[in-house]
């Protein structure tokens, strides 16, 4: 389990201290995929950060399993929202670049990236680099390069905001097949509140800075889900639930 309890930041800025996020405790359970939205600037990056022990929370701990996270450790994997690829290592490359780093055997490593090639779509594009990709591809294998990597939480700072409308959509129900074959552990950030909903088993709306935890959605849909969903009243109505407590 992830526990995120009583996390506070602070920030000094011309001998001036400004609160970004105030107080927030919430416990993730095992193989929960959750989604976080709120305004821009609110705070969710910085709790991301937190999360995947790149900052240091002002005050509050992060436990994994009963552990703090004091540092980035293998158990915590962060898909960015850029393509934060190596542009001189093809695909098949990317993807084992962590595992050669842990100097792993080489039946391993070759086991490990065709089996997240295949699961990831991307067999037929391994001894592609990325400039030859486009950009749903190209945060296909992001999220593959990180999966490969075992971590217990997959953490997600709005990957597809920087992906067209339609590729985002692709990338989205990518994702949901993904999850219902590996059950990570996903913490999620989006502002995109109809993202949230297809995705997420819950939906954690954040208030403007300083964060705070307006309100919890758990979601109703069963999975697994399609585009399908998208177009029903159900999502249509119960979306609209979580943009109002977001807008307000």
């Amino acid at each position: 389990m992830l526990e995120i309890s009583n996390i506070s930041k602070l920030y000094k800025h011309n001998d001036q201290w400004s609160e970004v996020i105030k107080d927030v405790t919430l416990p993730i359970a095992d193989r929960e995929f959750i989604a976080i939205v709120g305004p821009s600037g609110c705070g969710k990056t910085t709790l991301l950060k937190i999360l995947a022990g790149l900052l240091e929370p002002s005050s509050g701990k992060i436990l994994l399993d009963g552990k703090e996270i004091t540092a980035p450790g293998k158990d915590l994997g962060l898909v960015f929202q850029g393509f934060t690829l190596f542009p001189w290592l093809n695909v098949w490359e990317n993807i084992a670049f962590g595992l050669n780093i842990r100097n792993l055997k080489q039946e391993e490593v070759v086991k490990t990236v065709n089996h997240y090639l295949t699961v990831t779509g991307l067999k037929d594009f391994a001894e592609y680099f990325p400039k030859d990709l486009s950009g749903g591809m190209q945060q296909r294998v992001a999220i593959a390069r990180t999966l490969a990597n075992n971590p217990k939480i997959l953490l997600m700072d709005e990957p597809f905001g920087a992906l067209d409308s339609q590729t985002r959509s692709q990338m989205q129900e990518f994702l949901t097949r993904l999850w219902e074959a590996e059950h990570k552990t996903v913490v999620f950030v989006t502002h995109d509140v109809n993202e949230a909903v297809f995705l997420a088993d819950k939906v954690y709306v954040f208030s403007p800075q300083p964060t705070e935890i307006k309100k919890v959605f758990n979601v109703p849909f069963p999975r697994p889900r399609t585009h399908a969903l998208k177009r029903t009243k159900e999502f249509f109505d119960f979306s609209n639930q979580v943009a109002h407590e977001f807008e307000q």
